[in-house]
C-alpha cells in the first residue's frame, strides 16, 4: 500500500512538472504574443491559473514524502527522538483531518460541477470539472501521503525519502 502511495505520489509530481514546463511557455508564448504582435492569448489567463493550481497541489504528496515540506525543525530537533515521532504523529493526524476535510468538499465540488455543467466564465468556457479534477486528485494525494507518513511513523519507520534533517524539515 505504501508503494502504491508513492508511485502514485510521484506521478503527480510528474503532472506538477509538466504543468510548470507549460505554464513557462505559455507565458513566454503570451509576452511575445502581446509585445511583438500585439495579440494576446484569450485562455492564456485562464489555463495560467489551471495549471498553476496543478504546479502547486499535484507534486505536494510527493514532496511530503521527500521531506520537503516545511515543519518547524528547530522544534522538532530540539526534543528526543520519541518526542519528536509523537508530535510528527500529532501533525500528521492533524494535517489528516484538515486535509481530509478539503479532499471531501472538493470532491463534492468537483461532482456538483459535473453534475450541473459548470462552464468557467473565461472565453473559453473551460468545463469546470476537468481542472477541478486535477486539483482534487492533487489534495487527495497530499492526503493519501499524510497517511502513508502516518503509518510509517507508527512502524518506526523513516517517513521521508529525501535528504531531510534527522527530525524533519530542511535546511
Amino acid at each position: 500500500m505504501l508503494r502504491t502511495v508513492d508511485a502514485l505520489c510521484t506521478a503527480g509530481a510528474w503532472v506538477a512538472a509538466v504543468s510548470a514546463g507549460l505554464l513557462a511557455l505559455m507565458l513566454i508564448l503570451e509576452v511575445v504574443a502581446t509585445s511583438f504582435l500585439d495579440w494576446s492569448q484569450p485562455w492564456a489567463v485562464e489555463y495560467a491559473i489551471y495549471l498553476q493550481c496543478f504546479v502547486l497541489f499535484c507534486g505536494s504528496g510527493w514532496t511530503l514524502r521527500q521531506g520537503g515540506h516545511i515543519r518547524v525543525a528547530v522544534l522538532l530537533q530540539g526534543l528526543p527522538p520519541a518526542a519528536a515521532r509523537l508530535l510528527d504523529m500529532a501533525g500528521c493526524v492533524f494535517a489528516i483531518g484538515m486535509i481530509g476535510f478539503a479532499s471531501t468538499t472538493l470532491w463534492q465540488q468537483l461532482l456538483r460541477s459535473h453534475d450541473f455543467g459548470s462552464t468557467s466564465y473565461y472565453p473559453m468556457a473551460t468545463p469546470v470539472w476537468m481542472p477541478q479534477a486535477l486539483l482534487t486528485l492533487g489534495v487527495t494525494l497530499l492526503l493519501l501521503a499524510f497517511c502513508a507518513r502516518l503509518v510509517r511513523l507508527l512502524r518506526h519507520e523513516a517517513p521521508d525519502a529525501g535528504p531531510g534533517l534527522p527530525h524533519g524539515g530542511v535546511e
